[in-house]
């Protein structure tokens, strides 16, 4: 056994740890362990994108379930070790844009899509092999070299199956409809992207009032949006038949303007009179200027129409109606059969047929602005004005979105609802509140948008024929080359753009060539087909059917909307079931002061960074130890924390390591004699069983905060309470039976807590059993992870040592507490401790009288029943009662009581009991005026929680003095020991110098003791000492000198 230092270096220790697993093959040996036992756990990793290097946010998912799976491999189940990259999509081609310094989709066509498509998947080969060194040092497990890519083949013709049976089941639709569409990237974000917590964000905007004038009126309609490129494509103004609408003569112009009546506020004080007041009802129908009317897509006429969603919060309650570029206006104009105009093709460029907009970015302020100048110059502005609503962004360029009108490829989802509802109803959620936000989503979402107008990504096996009009999904790779030409199809490189879309197939239906639509997929297909490209879903039914459905997923709680509904969506139309038993979410993860952790946010850690200055293990610890239902706080000083609430753990075992390195206790075999055993060694061995029975269902349930919880009240336990009352049986140096028994119980709850631990914080726990558990057991698992969860390895009887230890910690909480509050340290001994309790606290108090009178530095320890020997009684006025006797006296009589001595209130409080009080010149007053209290007498103090009473007697005499300045001596000479650095065996020399009459006093009366507590040879004159320290003892100095 090497001695430690005292000290840990988390990351010298993780990188050791890391270097003996890699050379023990040890994740190798679990595995093979594990498939002997015939149980198995299956799971499903969610892919990480592999398009940049790992961050905290995804360490931070991962840890969650490398502990649920560790937790199983303990538990002795076989596994499906499989990481996932996510290969496909936005994320990565955006990467690729930054590398190559590419800026549209323009420029990747310029650049070559072939040639773009490869950089993508280069990008993919690069950061998936950094992301698996960065997971490997966070400590997790997996079969790296087998990990799944979802822009493999495989992956991609599974969704081709799946897209196939959509099509089969009358899923599969080529729909005309408004979609948020980001113009930086080029393509369309489905509903449930835009679920992502990143999608809508506080932006400020200019919105406009403007004026449309009713024709063959002096009307103007006032008219609000903050979308003023829409404008453009206006073909209605809505108002709600139900409101009252002002025509108000203004100062501003001759025309009078119409306006919600509950919103005149927005006319400023621009308001002469309110002319007349209007139903909504009585505006339908009539016939107003558009704001650009040259325009060759206006030249219709354009008419205010009724809509009862018209509200009156904001705005004017006038709407400008655009059903090509809003989806609430565009469900508007579908039932009115509006006109449907799209301004602008997929960069935001206006088309060339909108005028003097033509070529014009939408999404930037210089055409807006331009906007305003033309409203002003044609006097259709009214004012604008500073607006600040959540808006829709791009959750991967950040970008602000617009609405476009678009020919969208989905998946219905009306006919799949109430069989996705079905499905998720048996499914078990944690936290389970996650159920109903699922309910929530599948009663109200739309069609699934799967298409994209993008280049890198899964190639939609989708095939139009012009000729017949007829729809062909290709469902197998195998129908593939049956419908076009094995040769072509064999000679692809890999089934992506822009090869595949060289080869056209046959129409089934009637003999014409047909090519593929140019849209790749949503990325979500590529993440929710994995249970079945990746668990040989056509090839191995078995392997299917032990992977199927999975035990439980884990990510975050955003997934709700995102890879759980896709992969739910996938396996119903597949299966007809859930894909998984159980979803656990988790919470989200904020910076130290309460805010998002993003790669931006100005105290983000970069992982790499974490991981070489704080250490895996407490990030680890960091993430998981809060309740699922709770969001987590990461930072410097949150780890800071994590340190400290780990610092037990360690110092435990530095405990165990300083002596067991001086006696080399050997374990091996070694079981102790349940009746030799002390009832702390019981009650630590019962209350180590018990947490790990206790962990065990937090783990199966994936409550990590309960088993950090209790893992934490533990150490506190084992540290501040067993070593603490029993370290002395560890200073002998002789291996007796009693200090046998001492390092096996420690060892015990050392060797427990560590392989509970394992899952979340491995590294030290692996540090531990190595240096710790095996050095002691020979015959101790070659690693934890190999140890298997074991309960109840060691069984003694409690014998109600739990709860007799429960009772008598809460006494020294209550005796601690007293000390504190009236400022008397531990070192000084008091005479007496009073407890009153029931029969049994009295047991407790009898069984533990020792270690309490000890621990606590009391003289004596007595169960007294009768708490009135250490209380005066008190009289009180009731001010309510007595205030209608006494009337003005009530304030002479409170000063009566508050100064009278203790023998006058012990004479009122006779009266009181008697039935007739008298107090001074007020004779024979009414008990009924009066309450009687308590307080303690001056020598002593008093507690009292959960019917247990305690006192203290807070008198000292001389000798309690002195010897309280004796043990403060001893502990600065202790002090000085470590300072000087002397191992706790070496036995030393000391001079003490003082001419305090009190230190004299105390180093002739408590030679012995001093000498024997810090392991002195002499007492004397030190030529050469190795350290010297002057320091305070009461109101005396003495100066001290140590050698060896």
């Amino acid at each position: 056994m090497k001695k430690e230092q005292g000290n840990l270096n988390y990351v010298a220790m993780e990188e050791g740890v890391l270097n003996f697993w890699q050379s023990n093959n040890i994740f190798e040996k679990l595995k093979s362990k594990n498939k002997q036992t015939g149980k198995y756990f299956a799971t499903l990793d969610g892919p990480i994108t592999a398009n940049y290097i790992m961050g905290l946010h995804h360490a931070y998912n991962r840890t969650f379930k490398d502990a649920m799976i560790k937790f199983a491999a303990l538990k002795g189940y076989d596994e499906h070790y499989q990481n996932g990259f996510d290969a496909h999509g936005l994320p990565v081609e955006l990467r690729a844009e930054r590398e190559l310094g590419l800026n549209s989709k323009k420029d990747i066509e310029s650049y070559g899509i072939g040639k773009f498509v490869t950089q993508c998947m280069n990008i993919v080969d690069k950061y998936s092999a950094m992301q698996t060194e960065s997971s490997i040092r966070l400590g997790q497990w997996m079969n790296w070299d087998d990990s799944y890519y979802t822009n493999s083949d495989n992956n991609i013709t599974t969704i081709w199956y799946f897209l196939k049976k959509c099509q089969e089941k009358g899923y599969i639709a080529n729909s005309h409809r408004i979609m948020r569409w980001c113009t930086r990237c080029g393509t369309s974000l489905s509903d449930h992207e835009m679920s992502d917590a990143d999608a809508y964000q506080n932006d400020t905007c200019l919105a406009i009032f403007f004026k449309c004038p009713i024709k063959g009126t002096n009307n103007d309609m006032l008219v609000w949006t903050t979308t003023p490129w829409t404008l453009t494509s206006n073909v209605a103004i809505a108002v709600n038949p139900e409101f009252d609408y002002n025509i108000v003569k203004v100062k501003s112009q001759s025309r009078n303007i119409i306006v919600c009546a509950d919103l005149m506020k927005v006319l400023k004080d621009d308001v002469v009179e309110v002319v007349s007041t209007v139903k909504g009802a009585d505006l339908v129908g009539s016939t107003y200027e558009t704001c650009f009317p040259d325009l060759s897509e206006q030249q219709f006429e354009h008419k205010i129409v009724a809509w009862d969603l018209v509200e009156k919060t904001e705005g004017t309650g006038a709407v400008h109606i655009a059903p090509g570029c809003g989806d609430a206006d565009f469900e508007l104009g579908k039932s009115l059969g509006l006109k449907q105009i799209c301004p602008i093709n997929e960069s935001g460029i206006y088309y060339d047929n909108f005028g003097v907009f033509a070529g014009k970015n939408a999404n930037c302020d210089e055409t807006r602005d331009f906007v305003f100048g033309l409203m002003k110059q044609s006097g259709k502005l009214y004012y604008t004005h500073k607006y600040t609503h959540s808006y829709p962004h791009c959750w991967r360029c950040k970008q602000p979105l617009l609405f476009r009108l678009v020919d969208q490829w989905v998946i219905k989802m009306d006919e799949l609802r109430p069989q996705l509802i079905s499905a998720v109803d048996g499914v078990e959620f944690q936290p389970d509140f996650m159920k109903k936000r699922m309910m929530d989503w599948l009663n109200n979402m739309g069609d699934w948008a799967i298409s994209r107008s993008r280049y890198y990504g899964l190639p939609l096996p989708f095939y139009p024929c012009e000729h017949c009009g007829k729809l062909t999904v290709v469902g197998s790779l195998e129908e593939f080359k049956k419908l076009s030409s094995s040769e072509q199809v064999d000679a692809l490189p890999h089934l992506h753009r822009p090869y595949i879309d060289d080869i056209k197939i046959t129409c089934p239906h009637c003999g014409n060539k047909v090519s593929r639509i140019k849209d790749v997929g949503d990325c979500w297909l590529d993440a929710g087909i994995t249970p079945f490209s990746t668990k040989h879903y056509f090839d191995d039914k078995a392997f299917f059917e032990k992977n199927f459905p999975i035990e439980c997923v884990i990510e975050g709680k955003e997934q709700i909307r995102l890879w759980f509904y896709s992969l739910l969506v996938m396996s119903v139309v597949l299966t007809g079931k859930a894909p998984y038993k159980k979803i656990a979410t988790t919470p989200m993860l904020l910076d130290q002061e309460g805010k998002k952790l993003s790669k931006s946010s100005p105290n983000n850690i970069p992982l790499d960074t974490a991981f070489k200055e704080i250490g895996a293990d407490i990030i680890r610890y960091n993430f998981v130890s809060t309740p699922l239902i709770n969001d987590v706080k990461f930072g410097r000083d949150t780890c800071d924390e994590v340190k400290r609430k780990l610092l037990g753990l360690w110092n435990a075992y530095v405990f165990l390591n300083t002596y067991a390195y001086l006696d080399k206790p050997d374990l091996t075999n070694y079981r102790p004699d349940e009746e030799k055993l002390t009832f702390m060694d019981k009650w630590l061995i019962n209350r180590v069983n018990e947490f790990v029975k206790h962990a065990d269902k937090c783990y199966s349930a994936q409550d990590f905060g309960g088993v950090s919880k209790d893992f934490e009240l533990l150490v506190d336990e084992l540290t501040n309470w067993y070593i603490r009352n029993n370290r002395r049986r560890f200073y002998k140096s002789e291996n007796n039976f009693d200090t046998m028994n001492a390092y096996f119980c420690l060892n015990y709850a050392l060797k427990n807590i560590s392989m509970v631990m394992f899952p979340i914080v491995p590294f030290i726990s692996e540090y531990i059993w190595q240096n710790a558990v095996r050095e002691l057991d020979k015959n101790a698992a070659e690693s934890v992870a190999l140890h298997g969860y074991v309960v109840d390895e060691f069984k003694v009887e409690d014998n109600g040592y739990t709860v007799k230890t429960d009772i008598v910690r809460e006494i020294f909480t209550m005796a601690s507490k007293l000390r504190n509050e009236n400022q008397i340290k531990v070192k000084q001994p008091l005479k007496t401790m009073y407890i009153n309790g029931n029969s049994e606290v009295a047991e407790a108090v009898k069984l533990y009288k020792d270690i309490i009178e000890t621990e606590l530095n009391i003289k004596n320890v007595v169960m007294e029943h009768d708490n009135s020997k250490f209380n005066i009684e008190l009289l009180n006025l009731d001010f309510r009662k007595a205030g209608a006797v006494l009337k003005g006296d009530v304030q002479k009589v409170k000063n009566y009581l508050v100064n009278a001595t203790d023998a006058e209130m012990a004479e009122y409080v006779a009266g009181f009991k008697s039935g007739s009080v008298t107090i001074h010149e007020f004779a024979n007053l009414s008990p009924e005026l009066f309450t009687l209290s308590t307080k303690a007498k001056d020598e002593f103090v008093i507690a009292n929680e959960n019917d247990i009473t305690v006192v203290l007697d807070v008198t000292l005499d001389r000798n309690l003095m002195l010897e309280g300045l004796a043990r403060e001596l001893i502990r600065a000479c202790q002090v000085m020991r470590k300072d000087a650095n002397f191992n706790v065996d070496d036995r030393i020399n000391v001079e003490f110098s003082t001419t305090g009459a009190d230190l004299n006093e105390i180093l002739k009366t408590y030679q012995d003791k001093i000498k024997s507590e810090l392991l002195i040879l002499n007492i004397g004159e030190i030529a050469s000492p190795e350290k010297v320290s002057t320091v305070e003892i009461g109101d005396e100095q003495i100066t001290i000198k140590m050698s060896r």
